[in-house]
């Protein structure tokens, strides 16, 4: 996974968060800096981290869309990325 995508894939999961929270849980967005995902760069399999607090942990991994993998896509490392919020 080059710069670009991963750039790429941690934008969509941080927008897809932050539309979780607003659909499911508005009244928990002044809580977003608590949220920790992990994404699997060489699948793009993204998950919650159990750092993050409850009810947060529980909304967002319920509802939580897997990205589709890309064909072709080369991974440089088998390191996981982290995002905090």
């Amino acid at each position: 996974m080059d710069h670009f995508q991963r750039v790429e894939l941690e934008y969509a999961v941080r927008l897809q968060v932050v539309k979780i929270l607003i659909g499911e849980a508005e009244h928990l967005m002044e809580y977003l800096s608590l949220v920790v995902m992990q994404i699997n760069p060489s699948n793009g399999y993204v998950l919650v981290n159990e750092e993050t607090p409850e009810p947060l942990f529980s909304k967002i991994k319920n509802n939580l869309v897997q990205p589709k993998p890309k064909k072709g896509v080369k991974v440089s490392s088998s390191l996981q990325v982290s995002l905090n919020f």
